[in-house]
C-alpha cells in the first residue's frame, strides 16, 4: 500500500468530519468516492454489469458505521416511503435471524442462505435501488469469470488482486472513521439485521441525514 495514498485517504477522513455530520455523506466523502476511482480502473476486467443480480441473495456483512450510512442514504436520497422500507428491512432481518439461529452449529451459512433465494430488500427488477449508498462488501464484490458462475451456492471465482487489496485498505479506513465517533461502529455484522436494530432504536446522529455545512 503506497504511503502517499494512505496519507491522502487519512486526510480525506479529517476533511469529511469537518464538512459533514451524518453518516452517509461522511463515508461517501472519505471512502466511497475515492474507491470509485479504483473501481473505474477495474471496470474493463470484471464481468459484473447492471442488471446482474446473482450476488444479491447472499448474506451481506458490513460495519455498523456502514449500516447507519445506508439508513441515512435510504431516508435522504431515495424515494422510498419510510414506513414501507422499514417494514421490508425488518422482514428480511427476521428471516435472517431465524435462519442464523437454526444454523448456529456452523456450516457454510452463505451457501445455504443463497439457495433459499431471498433477495436483498433493496433489489427491484434486478436493479440495486441503493447502488450509490451500498456498503464496501457490495462495492468490492466481483468476478472475472462468466457471471453464471456466481449462481452457484458455493462461489469460487477468480478475482482481481487490485480490488482484494483495496478492500483491506478501506476496511482499515472504516476502523479509523469509527474510532472518531464510537469504536463499536467498526464491528461487523449482518447488514439488514443491524439496520433493523438501529431503526427500531432510533440510533441516528440527527433526524435529517443530509450533508452538514
Amino acid at each position: 500500500m503506497p504511503g502517499d495514498l494512505f496519507s491522502m485517504l487519512e486526510k480525506r477522513i479529517d476533511e469529511a468530519f469537518e464538512k459533514y455530520d451524518s453518516y452517509f455523506p461522511l463515508l461517501h466523502y472519505a471512502l466511497y468516492a475515492p474507491l470509485q476511482g479504483i473501481l473505474g480502473e477495474a471496470q474493463g476486467s470484471i464481468s459484473c454489469f447492471k442488471g446482474c443480480s446473482r450476488c444479491c441473495s447472499r448474506i451481506v456483512v458490513a460495519s455498523r458505521a456502514e449500516a447507519l450510512a445506508l439508513i441515512d442514504y435510504v431516508y435522504a436520497f431515495t424515494d422510498y416511503d419510510r414506513d414501507q422500507i422499514n417494514r421490508r428491512i425488518a422482514e428480511h432481518a427476521a428471516l435472517l435471524r431465524t435462519f442464523l439461529d437454526e444454523r448456529s452449529m456452523g456450516g457454510d451459512e452463505n451457501a445455504v442462505w443463497f439457495e433459499k433465494n431471498v433477495p436483498c430488500p433493496f433489489l427491484e427488477t434486478d436493479i440495486c435501488t441503493v447502488y450509490d449508498g451500498r456498503p464496501l462488501s457490495c462495492r468490492i464484490y466481483h468476478s472475472l469469470e462468466d457471471p453464471e458462475h456466481c449462481s452457484r451456492p458455493v462461489r469460487n471465482v477468480a478475482e482481481l488482486p487490485l480490488l482484494t487489496d483495496a478492500e483491506k485498505l478501506f476496511r482499515i479506513l472504516v476502523q479509523k472513521i469509527a474510532v472518531k465517533v464510537d469504536p463499536s461502529l467498526e464491528v461487523n455484522g449482518v447488514l439488514t439485521i443491524m439496520m433493523d436494530e438501529f431503526i427500531a432504536g432510533g440510533a441516528f446522529k440527527k433526524d435529517d441525514p443530509s450533508p452538514g455545512q
